[in-house]
């Protein structure tokens, strides 16, 4: 009977039912679905965000705090701005309008490239250093102006170096600087106008409009200085011609005056044509020897800068060169370089060259127009002995007095520049501290923030969901596992078991007492009273995958259909519900396990520990000194299922881990049905499935296998809208 060990072979075997092998496995197989068209990859993206839908609000919340958090940290900045006018060129006739219009455009794109030189940013940087900065100001109308040119400099600095602040008036601190004006300058035109708008933005409204202030008027004074001593050395060079063409005045009318006392008056128009061509060419070799002597002028002057060891400033801006100057500027700005001195002296040297052609032309001039003006000399002269002189000398005498008045007039518009020059640019509004500012207030960040981040994590969300190499519904399981997958059991939170057993048999209406049931079924077909016993294998891959929490839903689902249940455990590594099922509702607890039975140490009788509360039987997991694998590999496995099938109705076996060793493999041989456990979006497709692959390799299963998601959130898993039981468990009965 019941408890001895002797009949177990006498004991009559119950009919089993024919059944499937992994391959097919029509027990557990799902019946046929109209094929559903697949979802587009957009309504796809749209399930997977929206899944993540708390989590994308989150992220954007913290976006937004964080660029509100960014906004308040940054400095408000205002802009301060001025304008310049630029002359209009001298009127001409309407023919000369569109060369006066590109003239004009030519001239503002100079004094554009001009006022964003490095030169000119480092005459401003040297002006804002001087203690004129404050008259600059005083003339500007600024009533608030910085503390000290010091502090300014000392807070450009700051902004651009933060740690390691370099000396004052090292090489470093001068670039520092030079990138921090470069960068708060913003020069341009005003649409097509002859305007130019020059700003600076920085944190004091004050600083930020003498900066503008400054910059203009620094480079007003600079083209000041430029007309004066353009129109200085022009003046020289008029004054130091003045004695000849005055010398030349006396001596054209000695010899009219001399004419006329030795003889008469002729008029002759030869002699006018010849005499108004010589005065031509006397004018142009007297323009030619002006030209000449500046020109050997400015190279003595050269010369003597450098025999007195001049600085090379000095050189450079008597040589008038453009790039020599930008070289030299560059040059003090920067560490000593080799190849910039190559360069400067390079230039320096074709400056020299240059001037030193250009007198040789103007020497070449003269030398020509000497010669032809001693051939109509000799005309002038046989014409003059032929009939007379007189007309000869008058014209001369007239154009040498009109050259020697102009020169005169000259000189006095040349003072009077010098006294008033024009640059040709005048500020035509200057830069007050501004009153708003020009940064954004930090709530208009707030939006972009939250964008921007909202979008970063739509990314990642999808991202995460692409590498995703879990299972998350039974059509995934079906497909990468390749058995059925039968159903799925919800997840309860902090399960234990007085819970597990409410759930399941204390609220028959709930999603987990119905999916238990379902699979249960699904699993046992056949269970019921007049039908074969049953004996449920359950395993999983590895631990944690709810195969206890299934095994025991399993084993209480089945006391609903009547006979008595067995649940075998085999797992002794997962033993906390199994204790606390057998501390809660255990009456006689039985001091052998398993691994005493099947080694005929015990009977069924005291290796079974009954729970009458529950309607379950507990055979305890075989003690640690005891091999699991050896005793499935020595007992007799007709007489021991016989055994318990004679007894039991439904035998729920708790197997150990498919990756814990073969023991499975043997286990499948026992069972007529196995469950296997993989718990939902946790357990890898590809260990799962080398679970199966090594159960498959351990020779034909004689049992259906099939698949369960345990511990599934239910709210989450209907999220992404699949359409399988989940749906029917979350509606309401």
């Amino acid at each position: 009977m019941e408890g001895s060990i002797a009949s177990r072979a006498r004991l009559p075997r119950a009919k089993q039912m024919t059944v499937a092998t992994l391959d097919t496995n029509s027990r557990m197989s799902r019946p046929s679905r109209e094929p559903v068209q697949s979802p587009s990859p957009l309504h796809q993206l749209v399930v997977t965000l929206a899944t993540r839908k708390w989590l994308l609000l989150a992220v954007a919340l913290l976006g937004g705090i964080l660029a509100g958090l960014a906004g308040f940290t940054r400095p408000v900045l205002f802009e301060a701005t001025t304008q310049v006018i630029i002359d209009a060129p001298s009127g001409g006739t309407s023919g000369a309008t569109a060369s006066a219009q590109d003239s004009l455009e030519s001239s503002i794109d100079d004094h554009l490239t001009m006022l964003s030189s490095q030169g000119h940013l480092r005459r401003v940087l040297a002006a804002l250093r001087q203690p004129r900065a404050a008259d600059l100001a005083a003339k500007s109308g600024i009533s608030a102006v910085p503390p000290a040119a010091g502090s300014f400099l000392s807070d450009l600095l700051s902004r651009v170096w933060t740690q390691g602040k370099p000396a004052a008036g090292s090489p470093e601190a001068d670039a520092a600087a030079l990138k921090t004006l470069r960068n708060g300058m913003r020069v341009g035109q005003e649409l097509r106008s002859r305007v130019i708008t020059i700003g600076f933005t920085d944190a004091s409204p004050a600083r930020a409009a003498l900066v503008a202030n400054t910059f203009a008027q620094v480079y007003i004074e600079d083209l000041v200085e430029k007309r004066r001593a353009s129109d200085q050395f022009e003046l020289e060079s008029l004054v130091a011609s003045l004695p000849q063409v005055q010398k030349d005045l006396v001596e054209a009318t000695d010899r009219l005056e001399t004419y006329r006392l030795t003889h008469g008056a002729v008029d002759q128009s030869a002699a006018n044509n010849a005499a108004g061509e010589t005065a031509e060419l006397g004018r142009q070799i007297f323009l030619s020897k002006a030209n000449l002597s500046a020109s050997e002028a400015r190279l003595h002057h050269i010369e003597d800068l450098r025999k007195a060891g001049a600085p090379v400033s000095a050189i450079a801006e008597a040589i008038g060169s453009p790039v020599l100057t930008d070289l030299v500027a560059r040059q003090q700005g920067a560490a000593a370089d080799g190849d910039l001195g190559n360069a400067i002296t390079r230039e320096m040297e074709q400056g020299i060259a240059r001037i030193a052609a250009e007198a040789n032309v103007y020497r070449a001039q003269v030398a020509a127009l000497e010669e032809r003006k001693g051939m109509l000399d000799a005309a002038v002269a046989d014409t003059a002995s032929q009939l007379s002189g007189l007309r000869a000398l008058e014209p001369q005498v007239a154009i040498v007095t009109q050259h020697y008045n102009e020169l005169l007039g000259r000189q006095q518009d040349l003072i009077r520049r010098i006294a008033a020059p024009s640059p040709g640019v005048a500020i035509l509004s200057t830069a007050w501290p501004p009153s708003n500012s020009k940064t954004l207030s930090p709530f208009f960040l707030i939006p972009p923030g939250m964008i921007v981040f909202g979008l970063m994590g739509a990314v990642l969300v999808l991202v995460r969901n692409m590498f995703n190499q879990t299972l998350r519904s039974e059509a995934e399981a079906e497909a990468e596992l390749g058995i059925p997958c039968i159903g799925l059991l919800p997840k309860v939170p902090g399960l234990h078991a007085r819970q597990l057993r409410h759930l399941v048999l204390g609220q028959q209406n709930s999603p987990f007492s119905r999916a238990a049931t379902s699979l249960l079924v699904t699993a046992a077909p056949t269970q019921g009273r007049g039908q074969p016993p049953h004996i449920i294998l359950v395993t999983s891959s590895i631990q944690d995958d709810g195969k206890t929490e299934l095994a025991w839903s399993l084993a209480l689902a089945a006391t609903r259909l009547g006979g008595r249940v067995l649940f075998l455990d085999l797992d002794r590594k997962d033993a906390r519900l199994t204790n606390e099922f057998r501390g809660e509702f255990g009456t006689i607890k039985a001091h052998n396990s398993f691994g005493d039975y099947v080694s005929e140490r015990c009977t069924l009788k005291d290796a079974i520990t009954r729970m009458p509360e529950i309607g379950i039987d507990l055979m305890a997991a075989p003690a640690p000194s005891d091999d699991l694998l050896t005793l499935l590999s020595t007992v007799d496995k007709s007489q021991f299922t016989d055994e318990l099938l004679s007894v039991y109705d439904v035998v729920i076996m708790n197997g150990p881990l498919g990756l814990g060793g073969p023991e499975t493999r043997l286990l499948k041989r026992w069972a007529d049905a196995v469950l296997f456990a993989v718990r939902w979006s946790r357990t890898r497709r590809s260990i799962a499935r080398g679970v199966l692959e090594s159960l498959r390799a351990g020779g034909p299963v004689t049992a259906p296998v099939g698949s369960v998601l345990t511990q599934v959130n239910l709210k989450r898993h209907a999220g992404y809208q699949l359409g399988d039981s989940a749906d029917l468990l979350l509606a309401r009965v």
